[in-house]
């Protein structure tokens, strides 16, 4: 298959005109992820990974193109949610990969500007824990952050530091000059960011993880920002529900068999 560049995707756009998730349209507007085609041109399908997301769109391929493309999702997406179109790529999933896919759930929560209350969200900021300060994410704290694997992905999605600072933005919580939690963009697209939350083993059930993510959509209010949070487990659920969204529902998607795995 062909890697689209980040300059090159206007191609997909018609495949996926009618999916406004954060990550599919960051994606295709050449902010993050990167994009496969079978050719260069007009195609009939794409994948697209960003981070721990797969999405698979358009007409599934038959024959050869079909192995093209499982060998593509083996190497780029092997660890990735996969996000089928519809039901077509359902069954193509299922019959391609004989028995090495499984379902896992997620859940969807609804975002609105009417449900956040400013003072709420300040007030979960000021309570943190003597000791801790919450920090925007500057160019330093960006690398401290792709250091360790429990935070990488606060800022993996993007190019570099000058990139996340143009299209991204988050909050840290700071021990001294330990980073031990925080909320930040996991992608972004035109109005839209989606929002990827950490906390270190030894700092949890501390609200720092609440705090951070106060600062954060705080932010996106002030700037008309569009805060997308789709939640991987109840206790995100929780979280999200404090700080005001409101849950929608739980729904399922793919997820290779590790090779060890029964």
């Amino acid at each position: 298959m062909v890697e689209l560049g980040r300059m090159k995707r206007q191609t997909i756009e018609e495949l996926c005109k009618e999916n406004n998730e954060v990550l599919v349209r960051g994606a295709v507007d050449g902010i993050i992820g990167r994009v496969w085609v079978p050719q260069l041109g007009n195609s009939s399908y794409c994948l697209i990974v960003v981070g721990d997301f797969a999405y698979l769109m358009g007409l599934p391929p038959k024959g050869e193109r079909a192995l093209d493309l499982k060998t593509q999702i083996y190497q780029s997406a092997p660890r990735a949610y996969i996000y089928p179109q519809n039901g077509r790529w359902e069954d193509w999933l299922e019959e391609e990969f004989m028995g090495q896919t499984r379902l896992v759930s997620r859940y969807a929560l609804r975002k609105d500007e009417h449900h956040f209350d400013s003072g709420l969200l300040k007030q979960y900021i000021e309570s943190v824990p003597k000791g801790i300060r919450i920090k925007r994410i500057d160019d330093r704290l960006y690398h401290q952050a792709l250091k360790e694997e429990w935070s990488r992905d606060l800022c993996a999605n993007f190019e570099d530091e000058k990139h996340f600072q143009e299209k991204g933005f988050g909050y840290v919580a700071l021990k001294g000059r330990e980073l031990v939690a925080g909320c930040s963009a996991y992608g972004a697209s035109e109005g839209m960011m989606e929002i990827e939350v950490d906390t270190r083993k030894d700092f949890r059930r501390q609200g720092l993880a609440l705090a951070c993510s106060a600062a954060f959509l705080l932010e996106c209010l002030e700037k008309g920002i569009i805060p997308n949070w789709d939640a991987v487990n109840l206790q995100s659920v929780g979280l999200a529900e404090k700080l005001g969204y409101v849950y929608d529902r739980e729904y399922q998607v793919y997820q290779l068999r590790e090779l060890d795995e029964e």
